[in-house]
């Protein structure tokens, strides 16, 4: 396997610290919303990472973080140290405690991620009766169970000379670690130009990129809701120091790849890099991974605030979560994707013709995997996950004079990377009349009033909407992949 290193900055080949073994860590949400198809990009880019490798015959110790508490809002190329914290933020807009509103958004995080067939870090299939409940038991790890275990961490840091303190927090001090901008070759001093309104927050704070390792509870944040006793006073976590100490002690203190967008790469990998040195004297992670943005006609970076939309939207726009997948799997993770409505719709167009394609072979059984084929598809994953070169060689096998039975159970077995769940699409798929949007009008219109109604939880309107389209001689079932209409 090759994949661009954002250390080497160059494509390497990845060499695992345990021969076979890949440990891999992923930062993951930070649960205070729904998720918007910019993070979307980046899971199904790191689901089709994880697949790659198990389908290449690694063993996988996988991890990805929950953050539930300490990251803070940012709107500069440090990462804000004190901003307001995004849970409590939107606890205080929703009138619960940020407890509930992390147990609430990890459950449409599990939501969405079953829906777009993205495994659970720790390869399994997710349970349709998963809840946030039980996240840890799938590979998941939730900051603020792991408090401990920053705490410790921190100490370490200390023991070995990197830190500050002043009233208000911990601090990590950038200037001892003469590599700290290793990712980006920026000179530290350059930084100085960007003294910001946090470091008048707090006058004891050295260097504008020195960052929170521990924020006490007093001043802005004496009535912080979530906090937790230490050495260095009552407060709470800085949003580095999770990643570092959940990465560590589930992975230890050597592990291959870490995964990320590359706006991590400035700020909070960063920070993450110079504790793991300052905890350990040595770098832990040994290939830093990042997928690019998914951006507007203007090429900013596609965020809520620039309209992005969740997933519920966009099925809601008349488009299935395979048709987000197949669109974000097209194009190389690290290659920014511009999106609109109708690049999905393209999107969408070449996933049904190649779903077409596949039905039409479904009476055909017992074939075998090509191996010639396969061994081109593997060349292609291993080639930084050249996964368009995959869905050219799709087509090209389709298009061959192979045994129809090969060519299926060829494009199955390619489908364990893919993910599009294509053998569970041929055992459901039945010979009967389905509808197809723009054949009706009126029915058009209710389908997408009940899909609106039901993502607006209002199942009574749902319901009744659903009798209209019985009374117009249609059933409507809802699926993984969206909503299915047939006529009666």
């Amino acid at each position: 396997m090759k994949l661009y290193s954002t250390l080497d900055k160059k494509i390497v080949e990845i060499v695992p610290n345990k021969e076979g073994c890949i440990s891999m860590y992923s930062c993951g949400p930070t649960v205070y919303s729904r998720m918007h198809i910019g993070n979307i990009r980046a899971y199904i880019d790191w689901d089709i990472l994880y697949r790659s490798f198990i389908y290449t015959g690694y063993k996988m110790n996988r991890v990805m973080n929950i953050t539930d508490v300490g990251h803070m809002t940012s709107n500069d190329d440090f990462g804000s140290d004190f901003g307001d914290d995004k849970m409590d933020k939107q606890a205080e807009k929703e009138g619960v405690q940020p407890i509930d509103i992390a147990n609430k958004y990890i459950d449409t995080v599990l939501e969405d991620f079953k829906r777009l067939h993205i495994l659970a870090p720790n390869g399994e299939i997710i349970p349709d009766n998963l809840t946030y409940e039980d996240v840890e038991n799938y590979g998941w790890t939730r900051a603020t169970t792991y408090v401990p275990q920053m705490i410790e961490f921190i100490k370490k840091i200390i023991a070995n000379g990197y830190t500050y303190e002043t009233d208000q927090a911990v601090y990590f001090d950038v200037t001892l670690l003469p590599d700290y901008n290793i990712f980006t070759g920026q000179k530290l001093e350059d930084k100085e130009v960007g003294v910001r309104d946090e470091v008048e927050e707090d006058k004891g704070k050295k260097h504008p990129a020195d960052f929170v390792l521990w924020m006490k509870r007093v001043g802005k944040y004496a009535n912080h809701i979530m906090n937790w006793d230490s050495p260095w006073g009552n407060g709470f976590p800085g949003w580095h120091i999770e990643c570092s100490a959940m990465s560590t002690d589930r992975l230890g203190e050597y592990f291959d790849i870490h995964t990320g967008g590359v706006d991590h790469i400035s700020v909070h990998h960063s920070n993450e890099r110079a504790q793991n040195i300052g905890a350990y004297g040595h770098p832990v992670v040994k290939y830093w991974i990042h997928n690019e943005w998914l951006v507007t006609k203007d090429d900013a970076k596609l965020s809520k605030s620039k309209g992005a939309s969740d997933l519920d939207e966009i099925i809601s726009s008349g488009f299935t979560p395979m048709d987000l997948r197949y669109f974000f799997l097209s194009v190389n993770y690290r290659v920014k994707l511009q999106f609109s409505i109708e690049a999905l719709e393209g999107a969408k167009n070449a996933r049904k013709s190649l779903e077409d394609k596949i039905i039409s072979l479904k009476e055909y059984k017992d074939g075998k995997v090509l191996e010639s084929y396969k061994e081109r598809f593997i060349e292609n994953i291993n080639n930084n996950l050249n996964m368009s070169g995959c869905l050219a060689l799709v087509n090209e096998l389709l298009k061959s004079t192979e045994k129809p039975e090969d060519i299926l159970a060829t494009l199955l077995d390619w489908d364990k990377v893919f993910g599009f769940g294509w053998e569970e699409l041929l055992n459901t798929q039945t010979n009967e009349f389905i509808y197809c949007e723009g054949d009706n009008v009126e029915l058009d219109t209710l389908i997408k009033e009940r899909i609106e109604a039901k993502s607006n939880k209002d199942y009574a309107k749902a319901d009744k909407i659903r009798n209209k389209i019985t009374d117009l001689g249609y059933t409507i079932t809802d699926t993984p992949d969206g909503v299915k209409v047939t006529k009666i």
